[in-house]
């Protein structure tokens, strides 16, 4: 399996079929709340218990903290966002070309600066995407 690295990736999205890649990427967070759980009966009747999913309703989180949004690019994904539109959301290994691509995604927060003080972190931009469709292909 590919252990992703992030000096070794290619962030971006993909609206209206153009790549829009993001020069100066700080993290890449995905919350993942499908689950396969195992339950029993109170009276603990076996040791096996029967198997279901949760967490199948609700959307995968993808948060990717940029550092320095170009204004262009802000502008782009503030409309992308106000206008409910679809874009994918990609991270591709240039070692190998493995990729973690949420398609079909949405923005679910406006784009915008959320912390304003004298270090450098006050220039990070935290974009949260929202998608059924993420996947993950491991080339070696």
């Amino acid at each position: 399996m590919a252990i992703f690295k992030m000096y070794d990736c290619d962030f971006g999205v993909t609206l209206d079929g153009v790549n829009y890649d993001f020069e100066h990427v700080e993290n890449l967070q995905i919350e993942d709340p499908e689950r396969t759980r195992l339950i029993r009966g109170s009276n603990a009747g076996n040791k096996t218990g029967l198997v279901y999913k949760e967490g199948i309703k609700e959307a995968k989180t993808i948060t990717c903290t940029l550092i320095g949004v170009p204004m262009e690019l802000h502008e782009l994904l503030k409309a992308a966002y106000n206008d409910r539109k679809r874009l994918d959301v990609y991270a591709v290994s240039r070692v190998d070309g493995s990729s973690k691509i949420a398609k079909n995604a949405i923005l679910s927060q406006e784009p915008k600066q959320l912390n304003i003080d004298d270090s450098a972190e006050s220039m990070n931009t935290a974009l949260v995407f929202e998608s059924f469709d993420v996947s993950e292909v491991h080339k070696s």
